[in-house]
C-alpha cells in the first residue's frame, strides 16, 4: 500500500503517489528555477504543465485512478530534462538556431494531429490547419475549398461540418501536434521563444516565420497563389451577392413559377411551404435561414480572400452557423411534425358503367377543357400549380384492363394520406376529378385538383378502364411519355402507344391491333 496525494494540473485533477510526487515536484521547481528568469516563462511553465496533464490523463482508465511513480519517470523521459538548458546562450536560443529547429521540425514526417489554425486561418482556420496536416501550402488548400465551392455550393456545407468536427489548436501542445512536432522542453521552449521573437519584430504570428523559413523559395508561387486567390474570392462574392438576391427575390416577390424537385411549380415559395407544412410563418423563417445562410457564409468567404484578414469576421460567421443549425432543428422539427400527417392511407372508388353497348370506345385525353392531340408539346413529369386557393396536381394514371361484363366501365381511384384513416379520407374525398362521355368518346382530364387548406398529403388519382372481351379501345395521341399500364398478353412496351393506337380484349389481356 502507498501514500498517495491529489494535485492540480493544468486545471485537471490527479491522484498520484507519494514518490512520484516528490519527483514531479522537484522537475518542476527545477523548470521554475531555469524559465522564470527569462521572458514569457510562465507560459512556457503553463505549457509544460498542460503536457504533463495530457501524459498523465493518456494513463489513467477505468482500472486505474492513480499516477504511478513509474508514470511520472515516463513522463519526464518523454519531456526531457530541465539542466540542459542552464548552460544555453539565451540569445543564440532565440536566434537562428530556433529557426532551424521548426524548419526540421516541419520535415521530420513526424505524427501529426488534425487540427484547425485560427492564428494562421483566414475564417475558421480549416485551410490552413488541413495544410499544417498534409504538409501543404495553406493558399493551395484554400483553392481546392474554392473548388469545391464552385461545384454545387457542396464546399460551403463540407467546411461547415469541419468547423464542427475538427477542434482548435488552441494549447502550445496542440499547436506543435498539428506540426508534427515532438512535444516536450525543447519544442515548447523553442516554440514560446520564437513567438516573443516575432512579437518584438512586430508580427502577430509565430507561424508566418516558420512558413516563410520553409518555403523562402516558393515565395514566387504564394505571390501568384495570393494573386489568384483574390480573383477567387472577388468570383466568389459576385456569385454570392447574386444568389442572396435571387433567393430573396424567390421568398419575399410572388413569382407566377418556380422550380421544385425537378418540375415547374406555378406558385410562389411562401405558399408552396404553406402547402406542406402547418406552421407556415416559422417554417419560412427556418428555410429561409438555411436557403441563405450558406449564401452569406460564400460572400463572408470570397470577401475575406479578396480583401484579406484586415477583415474581421469570425464572431459573424460563428453567428452565421449558429444560425444555419438553429435553421436545420426547425425544419427537422417542423417536417417530422408535418410528416405524421402521411402516417394513415385511404383509397376511395368510384365505379361507372357506360350503358351504352359500344363496340368500340375511344379515349381522349382532355387539358382544360381542350383536347390534347400531340402529347409530345407537353411534359408529363409531376405537375403542381396553385390559384385563389386551389391546388392542380398533375397527372391521373391510367390503366387499362379486361372484363367478362358486357359494358365499358370505368373506375376512378382516389388517394390521399393524412394523421388519422378520418383525415386521410376527407383529403381524398376533396380530390375533385370527373369523367366525361361524349357518344362513344370517354374524356379523362389530365390533371385534378383539392383545396389548398387540405394541404398536399400524396393526393393521387388513377382511372382503370375496363374493356369487355372482343370489344375494342382507341387510345389517342402519343401516351409513350404519360403514365399508363396497360394488362397486355405479352409485355407491355411503352413504344405501343407512341401513337394513336386500337387495343382488343382478350381473355388472356389487351392485344394491340
Amino acid at each position: 500500500m502507498k501514500k498517495t496525494t491529489t494535485i492540480n494540473l493544468a486545471g485537471l485533477v490527479f491522484h498520484i503517489e507519494e514518490d512520484g510526487y516528490q519527483i514531479l515536484s522537484a522537475y518542476f521547481k527545477d523548470l521554475k528555477h531555469i524559465f522564470l528568469k527569462q521572458e514569457g516563462g510562465e507560459e512556457i511553465l503553463a505549457d509544460i504543465e498542460a503536457r504533463f496533464a495530457e501524459l498523465f490523463t493518456e494513463q489513467l482508465s477505468a482500472f486505474k485512478q492513480v499516477i504511478t511513480e513509474e508514470d511520472v519517470n515516463g513522463a519526464i523521459a518523454i519531456m526531457g530534462s530541465p539542466h540542459q538548458f542552464e548552460d544555453e546562450d539565451s540569445e543564440g536560443a532565440s536566434g537562428s538556431g530556433q529557426e532551424s529547429y521548426f524548419h526540421d521540425a516541419y520535415h521530420r514526417g513526424e505524427k501529426k494531429k488534425l487540427y484547425r489554425d485560427t492564428e494562421d486561418g483566414m475564417i475558421a482556420g480549416v485551410a490552413a490547419g488541413t495544410a499544417h496536416y498534409l504538409n501543404l501550402d495553406p493558399a493551395l488548400v484554400r483553392i481546392l475549398w474554392i473548388v469545391f465551392v464552385l461545384l454545387g455550393g457542396s464546399g460551403i456545407l463540407i467546411y461547415i461540418i469541419a468547423w464542427i468536427a475538427i477542434p482548435e489548436a488552441k494549447t502550445t501542445s496542440d499547436k506543435l501536434n498539428m506540426r508534427g512536432q515532438n512535444v516536450n522542453l525543447d519544442s515548447i521552449k523553442a516554440y514560446a521563444e520564437n513567438m516573443g521573437k516575432e512579437a518584438k519584430k512586430g508580427f502577430n504570428k509565430a507561424s508566418d516565420s516558420v512558413r516563410r523559413t520553409v518555403s523562402k523559395s516558393s515565395s514566387g508561387v504564394n505571390t501568384v497563389a495570393g494573386a489568384v486567390l483574390k480573383v477567387f474570392g472577388g468570383f466568389i462574392l459576385f456569385i454570392g451577392i447574386i444568389s442572396l438576391l435571387g433567393i430573396l427575390f424567390a421568398f419575399f416577390f410572388n413569382s407566377s413559377e418556380i422550380n421544385f424537385n425537378g418540375s415547374n411549380v406555378r406558385t410562389d415559395v411562401k405558399s408552396l411551404i404553406d402547402l406542406f407544412f402547418f406552421e407556415q410563418t416559422l417554417s419560412f423563417l427556418m428555410i429561409l435561414i438555411v436557403s441563405a445562410v450558406p449564401i452569406l457564409f460564400m460572400i463572408v468567404f470570397g470577401a475575406r480572400l479578396l480583401f484579406g484578414k484586415n477583415l474581421k469576421v469570425r464572431n459573424f460567421s460563428l453567428g452565421l452557423l449558429g444560425l444555419w443549425i438553429i435553421g436545420i432543428i426547425g425544419i427537422a422539427f417542423f417536417g417530422i411534425k408535418s410528416g405524421l400527417d402521411f402516417k394513415e392511407g385511404y383509397v376511395s372508388e368510384e365505379k361507372i358503367f357506360i350503358e351504352s353497348p359500344y363496340s368500340q370506345l375511344s379515349l381522349r385525353l382532355f387539358e382544360d377543357d381542350i383536347a390534347v392531340e400531340n402529347i409530345l408539346d407537353y411534359d408529363y413529369d409531376n405537375y403542381l400549380s396553385l390559384n385563389n386557393g386551389i391546388v392542380t396536381l398533375g397527372y391521373a394514371n391510367l390503366e387499362v384492363l379486361t372484363t367478362e361484363d358486357s359494358l365499358f366501365y370505368y373506375t376512378v381511384e382516389k388517394k390521399s394520406n393524412g394523421g388519422t384513416v378520418k383525415v386521410a379520407k376527407d383529403n381524398a374525398d376533396g380530390i375533385s376529378y370527373e369523367l366525361a362521355l361524349k357518344d362513344s368518346t370517354l374524356q379523362m382530364p389530365i390533371r385534378y385538383q383539392f383545396p389548398k387548406e387540405n394541404k398536399f398529403r400524396d393526393q393521387k388519382v388513377t382511372v382503370k378502364v375496363f374493356v369487355p372481351i372482343g370489344k375494342v379501345l382507341v387510345l389517342y395521341g402519343d401516351l409513350e411519355e404519360y403514365p399508363i399500364k396497360i394488362r397486355t398478353v405479352e409485355k407491355f412496351k411503352k413504344k405501343d402507344v407512341s401513337n394513336t393506337s386500337k387495343w382488343t380484349a382478350t381473355e388472356r389481356g389487351m392485344v394491340k391491333n
